[in-house]
């Protein structure tokens, strides 16, 4: 590998040619994928750039800068014209390219990790890059998004069908964005789904229950098996899309 020291005015125009095409293959542009000779450009470049600790720096903060840039002049403008399940999916889509965005920038910037990153003690490429999107774009849709979804179970609860797979890759983003928590999970989505289903299950036992004779023991066997019903249909949501810690939240709602 090359001792040789470069400037961050000469290099980074060598690293900006791979990120643009990185950027240009995930938009789906015309444009083969980056091959090894060009990804070996790019990582010896930010290797003799962050030979100097003040150059190491200013990598970090351009790092940071590539993706925000690319967040808020491409990303959020995509989200932003699309709505009701169409905005869910274009989430999905721009969750799933993030990840890859992240995952060939860390390897450009491998060496800068290794080194700066570690022995400085602060937060690694991935969490930067995880951080980017959840304070530019999920703070931003994620309640959108929270609507759209609850308006999805409250179809399917009515026996309408619903992609559930679309359901399952949007729960997914929740649980990823917590960067190994199921904080975001619980608190934007599972606490509003819970509050949504005792609301839902009230008013359709009220309904039941005016239809059953006022005896005291049929009004019991009737919300016993009226709850035991919601019950399975609850579980096989979990089955289907939700994950599993929220299977004993659903049941204690489903017996109030």
């Amino acid at each position: 590998m090359s001792t040789e020291i470069i400037t961050f005015e000469e290099g980074w125009p060598f690293v900006q040619k791979g990120v643009t095409k990185l950027i240009r293959n995930l938009e789906g542009e015309l444009e083969p994928p980056i091959n090894s000779a060009e990804y070996m450009e790019v990582y010896t470049t930010v290797v003799s750039m962050c030979r100097q600790n003040l150059i190491s720096q200013q990598l970090y903060d351009k790092y940071r800068e590539v993706i925000e840039d690319y967040t808020i002049q491409t990303v959020l403008p995509s989200l932003r014209e699309k709505h009701d399940e169409y905005m869910l999916k274009e989430l999905v889509k721009r969750w799933k390219n993030h990840k890859v965005l992240v995952r060939y920038l860390a390897r450009f910037f491998y060496y800068l990790e290794r080194y700066f990153v570690r022995l400085g003690g602060i937060p690694t490429l991935r969490e930067v890059g995880f951080t980017c999107f959840r304070d530019l774009v999920y703070r931003e849709m994620q309640s959108t998004a929270t609507e759209v979804l609850l308006a999805l179970i409250h179809k399917e609860r009515k026996g309408e069908q619903i992609d559930r797979e679309l359901v399952e890759n949007v729960l997914e983003v929740y649980a990823e964005i917590g960067m190994g928590t199921m904080e975001k999970y619980e608190e934007d989505l599972e606490r509003f789904m819970l509050q949504d289903t005792v609301s839902y299950y009230t008013r359709k036992a009220s309904m039941w229950m005016k239809e059953c004779s006022s005896s005291d023991y049929l009004l019991k066997a009737c919300r016993r098996l009226y709850c035991d019903e919601c019950l399975k249909m609850e579980k096989e949501r979990v089955n289907y899309y939700l994950y599993s810690s929220t299977e004993p939240k659903l049941v204690e709602v489903c017996y109030l």
